[in-house]
């Protein structure tokens, strides 16, 4: 053994051989790695393009969409007045990601965001706290809903110190990641749908302790981390993980638990 520790080869032999027998499997394989240098520098490679290649993929799609044509703008103005912390508020979206989540989703609605009260001082603060496919997780003002077709929804039920918590919770993951994995995983089980159960995926699952969402699951498990499941399939959930699910933007105006508050003449 001692013999084969002096050279590379045996080094890697002997990696393999514990790998039979351990489970720290990523240990060894990170050994084999370091004994073959060249290997190491081509997953280097890889993975540097991979990651400029999704890169180049969001800015694509985080672009606006030539074609965009908007029925109704919203006036921020005329729903500021009405807003609670722990609203959410449902947008069609204006970019290429947008497009291809409605058409996806076969839904109107491409985004969905919370407000959760000014952040700031100014007529104009930072006041609502979205997943955004380029920039992650973020404060936003309500002036950039302007030229958006939005619907303001109101959780049935919830006293202010559950709106608050929710706000709270929500505002403490600015700066987080966009889940770039659970929007393709969900893309892709919204795509089989169609096809027969056997070929669909599993749900997608979602520790408690994540730090990484997209619009959806940011809400949602915002929501029912309270006690207040968007779907009632979430009821069932256990203490290790919030089940997501397929959950889209228009799945928040199908949900029971949600009254619209505006625009008036939607109120239901």
């Amino acid at each position: 053994m001692v013999t084969l520790a002096n050279f590379g080869f045996g080094r890697i032999l002997l990696h393999l051989r514990a790998m039979l027998g351990d489970r720290c499997v990523r240990f060894h394989v990170a050994g084999i790695i370091r004994e073959l240098p060249w290997f190491a520098a081509a997953l280097t490679l890889l993975t540097r393009a991979r990651r400029r290649l999704t890169g180049a993929l969001v800015l694509y799609l985080a672009k606006p969409a030539k074609r965009y044509s908007l029925a109704t703008p919203a006036d921020a103005r005329s729903f500021a007045g009405i807003l609670d912390p722990g609203d959410v508020l449902l947008s069609d979206g204006n970019t290429r990601v947008a497009a291809l989540v409605k058409r996806i989703t076969q839904s109107p609605w491409s985004h969905v965001s919370m407000y959760v009260g000014p952040l700031e001082e100014g007529p104009d603060p930072p006041c609502i706290v979205e997943a955004d496919v380029a920039a992650g997780i973020r404060s936003i003002r309500l002036s950039e809903l302007q030229a958006l077709h939005v619907r303001v929804l109101r959780p049935i039920g919830l006293n202010d110190m559950d709106r608050r918590r929710l706000a709270e919770w929500v505002v403490n993951r600015i700066g987080g990641e966009y889940d770039l994995a659970h929007a393709w995983v969900l893309g892709r089980n919204l795509l089989r749908q169609r096809l027969p159960a056997r070929f669909r995926l599993l749900p997608y699952t979602m520790a408690k302790n994540a730090t990484r969402f997209i619009c959806c699951s940011l809400l949602a498990h915002a929501f029912a981390l309270v006690g207040y499941p968007i779907l009632p399939v979430q009821m069932g959930v256990s203490p290790s993980g919030v089940d997501q699910r397929n959950l889209t933007p228009g799945d928040f105006e199908r949900a029971s638990v949600f009254k619209v508050i505006w625009p008036t003449n939607n109120v239901r």
